[in-house]
């Protein structure tokens, strides 16, 4: 049931005001009342219109060539809300206090809408035709929405842009980065429907079958849909946790998933700043590097696992921190090893480097690590996927730099060491726009 003040909550829920007690009984109530989650959505979207509304307004103020803009001749987008000015923001959340959100967008609705004159593109730059179904047979496809959201998309799949901060997906799978100025970016699946609360997740959907979440950072809300279109039940799926919206149960089951993840990888703990999937996505795969960009978040893929050796494999076994990178160590022939891909790639402006520091411990030895670039291309016919089916493919890679030479100590960037329990791999990558890290960790096979 609405309540009186809950416009206020709701817009400093997406303001990140609440007090932490505040904060935890309102996601209770979104859990548990329909309605408030459904407003939620709406009030999300709302928040949007009003920021890209402001930023004009004030452009239109300091600048009377800018002008135009708001008539709607050459549509902007400004994806910050901290780019409208003090007394645009005052006004604006006065008048939400008093009318509440829907009234103040419905008093402004007479007043051409600001929008970003690319939309939704591909990262390739290409734009994307909004309610036009888009198949996807092969290979993997990134969309950039003007919120800032970024959704990796691998094929088959069947899916739909529905607005800019919203999408429908009939069938297939993706992964979402949705940084705060994307909050509410709104999935709909044959199942139900999936509201981000500023987070990292993926979505997979069976179109007869369920759709299924799985959060990797941060939160979202799953909500299963009535025949009208409305939301008949909602959950939120917390970090480390997944759901099921199975439409023919008429239900939304939630259960942990990524420790389940992380057992069957072979993987018993890692810090937050990594990302563990269960599969590299095709772009990746196939050395298409600044497609899925996180700042300061690294991924870890399995590549292949019980790989019985047909002769030795040379190894850095113990990398140094300030000695040049040699392969000291031979693994012999016979001994079965599985392999994981380090990844690392910030999408920060070009000139600037940002770092990630993070460890992994699994629950077998580790027997070394593959750093440098063209080794790593020579030993894709071991380990990489898709060489499985061709061993003579020959994929790009940028490795990871631990060292200059060992000449220049205060030139090295990236770190990557092997504890002494042998089981945890610790490191510290920096990286830019325009460089990736990435490296390979070979550990023993379990029997």
């Amino acid at each position: 049931m609405i309540q009186l003040n809950d416009d206020r909550l709701l817009q400093e829920y997406l303001d990140r005001s609440l007090s932490p007690e505040e904060l935890q009984v309102f996601e209770e109530r979104l859990c548990n009342e329909p309605e408030l989650a459904e407003r939620l959505i709406k009030f999300a979207s709302d928040d949007l219109v009003l920021a890209e509304w402001g930023a004009a307004l004030e452009r239109a103020q300091t600048d009377p060539d800018q002008h135009t803009a708001l008539s709607g001749s050459e549509p902007v987008f400004i994806k910050s809300k901290s780019m409208v000015t003090a007394a645009v923001v005052s006004s604006v959340c006065s008048l939400f206090l008093l009318l509440g959100g829907y009234f103040l967008y419905q008093s402004f609705s007479n007043i051409p809408l600001v929008t970003t004159s690319k939309g939704v593109v591909f990262s390739s730059g290409e734009p994307v035709e909004n309610h036009i179904k888009q198949t996807l047979n092969e290979g993997s496809a990134e969309l950039h929405f003007p919120t800032g959201a970024k959704v990796l998309i691998s094929a088959p799949a069947s899916y739909e842009v529905t607005g800019n901060n919203s999408m429908h997906l009939q069938q297939g799978s993706f992964i979402a980065n949705v940084p705060q100025s994307g909050i509410g970016f709104q999935v709909d699946t044959p199942h139900g429907r999936v509201i981000d609360l500023g987070t990292l997740f993926s979505v997979q959907t069976v179109e007869k079958l369920d759709t299924r979440i799985q959060v990797y950072r941060g939160k979202v809300i799953a909500s299963l849909m009535n025949r009208a279109g409305g939301i008949q039940s909602s959950k939120q799926v917390s970090e480390h946790h997944s759901a099921t919206i199975d439409s023919v149960k008429n239900e939304i089951a939630e259960a942990p998933d990524t420790l389940s993840l992380a057992e069957k990888c072979g993987i018993l703990h890692y810090s937050d700043s990594v990302v563990l999937q269960e599969k590299m996505p095709d772009a990746l795969a196939t050395g298409k590097y600044q497609v899925f960009e996180h700042d300061g978040l690294a991924f870890v893929f399995p590549e292949r696992m019980q790989v019985s050796l047909k002769s030795g494999l040379s190894l850095v076994t113990n990398p140094s921190e300030t000695k040049p990178v040699q392969r000291s160590g031979i693994i012999s022939a016979g001994t079965k090893v599985d392999c994981y891909r380090v990844y690392y790639d910030p999408a920060e402006k070009e000139g600037t480097f940002i770092p990630v520091q993070g460890e992994i411990h699994f629950d077998r030895p580790i027997l070394g690590v593959i750093l440098d670039k063209t080794y790593l291309t020579q030993t894709d016919r071991l380990f990489h996927p898709l060489c499985l089916e061709d061993s003579n493919r020959v994929f790009v890679h940028q490795g990871t730099e631990t060292d200059t030479g060992g000449k220049d100590p205060k030139a090295r960037y990236d770190e990557v060491m092997i504890l002494p329990d042998r089981r945890t791999l610790s490191f510290m990558l920096l990286s830019g726009e325009r460089f990736v890290d990435e490296f390979r960790v070979i550990v023993q096979s379990s029997n």
